[in-house]
């Protein structure tokens, strides 16, 4: 067996976990499947654009990490370090490639995600799947507007009507989209549209949403004993100086307009008042049987938050979200920068966690699950690539305030890293590593793990023991000390 330095640890801390607590990977189709013109799919959004130059190191995602044919490979990966919890998403223009209600279902598709869950179930692996992860058939914008459509929400029910019914059996964990604040921002507007598109494709991803959810619990639920939700993101936003009351509202502000546009209508069906005030009759409303729909549409609260900024007062727009939002970001001279830009503050996750509980989740059982949590990291060669002590410190202190939080009620109960694999990181193409394991676009996509897989395997091994030790006395698990020996064992010889 081959023996992998471990990273120094900063300080060890008590980490508490409940025995049910859960470890996982996260990944989306797009970004690692390939196979773009394969198996009866068609043309998605992304594939447009990526053929369009828009992605800055003029890469795509034809075949990224070519999983649409090496998943074995990565199921492999998973089960040799333990990994027992895989998100992954499925690809809308491979299932129903027309994309419209009622047209045909493509059974080439059907019969590989079949196949791809089976082989992850044989090996004690459970499967947690996104519907939508940022693309659609491009056929919904060429002959439609995508989001805004008329049509859109009765499309995307038929699609989760489509996988609930085919995969259900084997999936017990949905989400509906992933980070839809992402596509309702950086959708691209006319200068007609500027004013109001964000605002609507909000709320047709949210009826959306609802409306699949609903679907999912009349039909589904009661046979297939599943659960459904919808991935959230938020950044952490703090005011640029705190004694400056403009710069208090400016981060409350800058909050309201990213996790609170999604998770107040969830929770109370409506949009938040300061929302309501800026926007005005911009800004659309709900009907009571919506509401209702909103407010019934979550068997758990799952959301990504990788980074914080600090917000003031002021924007350079003059119409449009940004004016709405009229709030500049910047970083905190102490926060290490990661290879996206993003801010270090380990805090910043407690904080979030917090403040979510206090705000919606406090008189709810619903539990918590992180569905993304990581960082890039600048890998210019090799071995900057397998010594990743910076993804492993992250995780380490980040999982430490998740912790802090949870001893304070919030009742997080899985935590899936972001990622398995490196992949094609949208606008970024292939130029960001985020993957626990790295990926060699120049030798046919040949996977290596990193030290960070080794640190996450340890972390699962040694929690496992000690659930498995004496299950009825088990009060907490002390994981971070638990793997705070000089060396790693990984479980088998590698060649890298």
């Amino acid at each position: 067996m081959r023996l992998y330095p471990l990273v120094a640890l900063l300080h060890l801390v008590l980490a508490k976990f409940p025995t049910n607590f859960e470890f996982g990977v996260s990944t989306a189709a797009y970004q690692i499947e390939g196979g773009w013109l394969e198996g009866g799919k068609s043309l998605s959004t992304w594939d447009n654009l990526v053929h369009s130059g828009a992605v800055v190191d003029g890469s795509t995602g034809d075949v990224a990490d070519d999983s649409f044919h090496k998943y074995h490979e990565d199921i492999a990966l998973m089960k040799e370090y333990g990994i027992k919890n895989y998100r992954m998403s499925v690809s809308w223009s491979r299932i129903v490639p027309r994309g419209n209600k009622g047209t045909p279902v493509n059974m080439l598709a059907i019969e590989h995600y079949r196949r791809q869950f089976q082989a992850l179930i044989s090996v004690g692996i459970t499967p947690y799947v996104t519907l939508y992860h940022n693309v659609m058939p491009a056929n919904l914008y060429i002959n439609g507007t995508g989001y805004t459509d008329p049509d859109f929400v009765e499309d995307f029910v038929y699609y989760g009507d489509v996988c609930f019914k085919y995969f259900g059996d084997l999936v017990k964990y949905w989400f509906t989209f992933n980070e839809p604040w992402c596509q309702a921002v950086f959708e691209s507007c006319t200068p007609e549209e500027v004013n109001t598109k964000p605002y609507l494709i909000t709320h047709a991803i949210l009826l959306a949403h609802a409306k699949t959810a609903d679907v999912y619990k009349k039909q589904y639920q009661p046979t297939q004993k599943g659960k459904i939700g919808i991935v959230l993101n938020t950044e952490v936003y703090y005011p640029k100086n705190p004694r400056n009351w403009p710069d208090v509202l400016a981060a409350v502000r800058a909050r309201v307009f990213q996790l609170d546009w999604y998770a107040h209508p969830l929770f109370t069906g409506e949009y938040p008042d300061i929302m309501k005030e800026i926007v005005k009759d911009r800004l659309p409303k709900f009907t009571e049987e919506e509401k209702k729909l909103l407010n019934n549409s979550l068997d758990f609260y799952a959301f990504n938050s990788y980074f914080p900024q600090l917000a003031e007062r002021g924007s350079n727009k003059k119409e449009g979200f940004e004016h709405d939002r009229n709030t500049k970001f910047s970083a905190h001279p102490s926060w290490r920068i990661t290879d996206m830009g993003w801010g270090v503050y380990p805090k910043s996750f407690y904080d979030i966690l917090i403040f979510t509980h206090e705000m919606w989740l406090q008189y709810t059982n619903l539990e918590v699950f992180i569905a993304e949590s990581g960082t890039a990291v600048k890998e210019r060669n090799m071995r900057e690539a397998l010594d990743d002590k910076l993804r492993v410190d992250y995780l380490q202190t980040y999982m430490e305030q998740m912790t802090k939080a949870m001893d304070k009620g919030m009742n997080v109960t899985k935590f899936f890293v972001w990622s398995l694999l490196d992949n094609f990181e949208w606008g970024s193409g292939l130029s960001k590593k985020f993957g626990l394991v790295r990926v060699e676009y120049d030798r046919n996509q040949k996977r290596v793990p990193k030290k960070s897989i080794a640190w996450y395997y340890a972390l699962i091994r040694d929690f496992t023991r000690c659930v498995h030790l004496n299950p009825s006395y088990y009060k907490g698990f002390w994981g971070f000390g638990a793997v705070s020996y000089t060396h790693l064992t990984l479980p088998t010889n590698r060649e890298v």
